[in-house]
């Protein structure tokens, strides 16, 4: 019992020390800002594919003008920073575009 309440403080500390490093735009790596960018036009890309629900009327509507912009935006992106990107990142988002892509 010991240990696992050494073990909850250890995470309460940890989270009392990220919520004390808050980070700002400006402190971000380029490639971090651009990333976060994408999850944006991604959500958007799913929103104007008709694949998901726009949050703020809750109806779901097909514009794929918008969405062809979208994923075009994200591919531009990708394209400046997918030399910064890990393995894993860069799949993802390849990936991403190849689904997209084929919907629009």
């Amino acid at each position: 019992m010991d240990k696992k309440n050494q073990e909850n403080n250890e995470k309460q500390e940890n989270v009392n020390n990220n919520e004390n490093q808050k980070l700002y735009p400006h402190q971000l790596p380029l490639s971090t800002l651009f990333t976060w960018f994408i999850g944006i036009l991604n959500g958007k890309a799913w929103e104007y594919l008709g694949l998901m629900m726009n949050p703020e009327t809750k109806e779901v509507n097909q514009d794929l003008g918008k969405a062809r912009i979208s994923i075009d935006s994200i591919e531009f992106l990708f394209e400046k920073i997918k030399d910064e990107l890990g393995g894993e990142e860069k799949v993802q988002l390849e990936n991403l575009l190849v689904f997209a892509d084929e919907l629009c």
